[in-house]
């Protein structure tokens, strides 16, 4: 395993584990994540996204595998992963920073399809994330899951 893959791990393992500032230490200040909202999130958005997904999906699970490298270039070591994220609301969710509502506790469990992230490690620190398009996956296919409506999305 590179070191890119190794911290796309640790990387995973600390987002699954809900070590939050763990996670944020493994990305740069200017990281952005994007592909699964309708606008990009940068690093304070995006830890404080999973922290409020998982503060009303206590068992949020990714379930990470196939960590493999695709290319080295300039922008720094591209590293996909493949995963598949599941979990059972279990209380209040507040997307905030995606202009919802708060989402009521309905104990409705989430099966998305699975996913590939793109991730850039640059200077040992993931400097983006891309998450590739796929049907019943992403944050939209999360969200229906839990009852909301699309037109909330805006």
């Amino acid at each position: 395993m590179t070191n890119a893959q190794d911290i796309v791990s640790a990387f995973m393992r600390a987002l699954e584990a809900k070590d939050f500032t763990g996670a944020a230490s493994l990305l740069a200040d200017d990281f952005y994540f994007s592909g699964s909202m309708s606008r990009s999130l940068g690093k304070d958005q995006f830890i404080k996204f999973f922290q409020e997904l998982a503060a009303g999906i206590p068992n949020l699970t990714f379930h990470t595998h196939d960590v493999r490298d695709i290319e080295d270039n300039s922008e720094g070591d591209r590293v996909e992963a493949s995963l598949q994220i599941t979990g059972r609301q279990e209380n209040a969710i507040n997307l905030y920073m995606l202009s919802l509502p708060i989402i009521p506790q309905m104990g409705r469990s989430v099966s998305l399809s699975p996913e590939q992230w793109q991730f850039v490690v640059r200077n040992n620190l993931i400097a983006a994330i891309d998450a590739q398009p796929a049907a019943g996956a992403g944050i939209a296919e999360l969200l229906h899951q839990l009852g909301v409506d699309a037109m909330m999305l805006g």
